[in-house]
């Protein structure tokens, strides 16, 4: 039997819960970036009020969370955001959004792996090149955990998730009490500042839930499509919760230079415990890498595996191991990510990277809203196991913020005007753009004619 027959009979395996689905959603937005977002954010806004743009965003979030919830429950495959764009307008301008899209996970794996390496680096005193080591090494290890099959991948995502957002969690309480003193302007996010501002903010909040919806490619191997959409709702509420709590402490007891360092977490340890802080939140930021890795991993194979599957990327990707694994995928999201996160050590241009990732999820929230209305008109009876209530509202309100928000966040890094961003997005575009037009009709040229050279079978054979 060749391997395109093997490709092609092998199926993804259903062996996740609801509490893995929970972790994956959780942990692909709680990377070690989210403390620099986090850190980030409170500059926009006047004193320990940062949690507000934090809970804006996370009803944004929610709105989010309606319009992907009703297109998985639509299409539960793990090509599924293929299948809405496609249905809901032309396939090529489809495409060319989804593969910019697919970068989100590139930029937020190799961003926090260089953030990873950096803050190990710095704990350890070691010399800067140091941390190219420990980027690799995480790596490698979230590649060969996801080579051995979904359940080992799983429990991994579930124990380290569960040690990032716990600790997160109670290092910012005992910081916060451990100051002694309280809260300053805690409901006045603008004085000081302009609407302008808080609206800056609430983008880069934007980004701190961002990629909890990649979870929904993993609908062909969860044992409850419905946990899906439980998974999401849990995991907004779970990320709004912790990231609220982490940056209240972060702006109440760090100083401007360590919020404005590539480690603030660390410096928000010794605030909490002491010098022994630093090594809990140093320890703590190499299981972000792990379950950030891990969970990417998970998530973008298996878009990459059901694109392919389709036809629309080399059928190489579509292959399986033996443990169910497209590990063509796997292997090659890992050495790309490393490769980005090496230019990234060289550049340390990762506040730029954070401002292209929030752009590309703002975005690709509003185009899930588009497409959500879309669907409503073109596809009236298909059945939808969950529907977003007030759609007709909901849906062009979410496409008109998410918009904005994606605008204001690619043109702007650290509150200051660059488009740095916007040039990243628009060079992946056209790339994008590119092998849709250019190349992808050769490759289904030749997998058509393969398919028409493939021997028939004869009846009763």
């Amino acid at each position: 039997m060749t391997d395109a027959s093997l490709a092609s009979r092998a199926t993804l395996r259903r062996a996740l819960g609801l509490r893995t689905v929970v972790t994956t959603s959780t942990g692909l937005a709680f990377a070690a970036l989210e403390y620099l977002a986090a850190a980030g954010l409170v500059a926009y806004v006047s004193g320990d009020s940062a949690y507000i743009p934090i809970v804006v965003a996370g009803v944004l979030a929610l709105v989010a969370y309606g319009f992907f919830g009703e297109l998985n429950g639509m299409f539960p495959t793990a090509a599924a955001i293929r299948l809405y764009m496609k249905r809901s307008m032309d396939d090529r301008a489809a495409l060319v959004i989804t593969f910019t899209y697919m970068t989100t996970i590139v930029l937020v794996i190799a961003s926090d792996a260089f953030i990873v390496g950096s803050a190990l680096a710095h704990a350890f005193g070691e010399p800067g090149w140091v941390a190219s080591l420990w980027i690799v090494g995480l790596l490698a290890v979230a590649v060969v955990t996801n080579l051995r099959g979904i359940s080992v991948a799983g429990l991994l995502q579930d124990v380290a998730t569960s040690v990032v957002v716990l600790a997160t969690l109670v290092i910012g309480v005992l910081a916060l009490v451990h100051s002694g003193h309280g809260l300053h302007t805690p409901f006045q996010p603008l004085h000081g500042h302009s609407p302008g501002d808080l609206f800056e903010a609430v983008a880069l909040g934007v980004f701190l839930y961002s990629a909890f919806e990649w979870v929904t490619t993993s609908a062909e191997e969860v044992r409850r499509p419905e946990s899906i959409n439980r998974g999401m709702l849990i995991a907004v509420g779970i990320l709004c919760v912790v990231c609220s709590v982490a940056t209240v402490a972060m702006s109440h007891t760090l100083t401007h230079n360590e919020l404005t360092s590539a480690y603030p977490q660390l410096y928000l340890g010794i605030a909490a415990i002491g010098h022994s802080g630093l090594w809990v939140m140093a320890g703590v930021t190499a299981v972000t890498a792990l379950n950030t890795f891990n969970g990417g991993f998970i998530t973008a194979s298996r878009f990459i595996y059901g694109t392919a599957r389709e036809g629309s990327l080399p059928r190489q990707l579509a292959h399986l191991n033996d443990r169910a694994v497209p590990w063509v995928p796997v292997v090659t999201l890992g050495v790309v990510s490393a490769v980005v996160a090496l230019l990234v050590a060289l550049t340390h241009a990762w506040q730029v990277l954070v401002a292209t990732g929030a752009a590309l999820e703002a975005m690709i929230y509003g185009v899930a809203g588009f497409c959500a209305l879309r669907l409503r008109r073109r596809q009236p009876d298909t059945t939808r196991p969950f529907r977003v209530r007030g759609l007709a509202v909901l849906g062009p309100i979410g496409v008109a913020l998410f918009g904005l928000l994606a605008v204001t966040a690619s043109v702007t890094v650290q509150t200051r005007f660059n488009p740095a961003p916007l040039i990243i997005i628009l060079a992946v575009g056209a790339l994008s753009a590119f092998y849709v037009l250019r190349v992808l009709p050769g490759i289904r040229e030749r997998e058509a004619a393969r398919r028409a050279a493939r021997p028939r079978r004869r009846p009763g054979r």
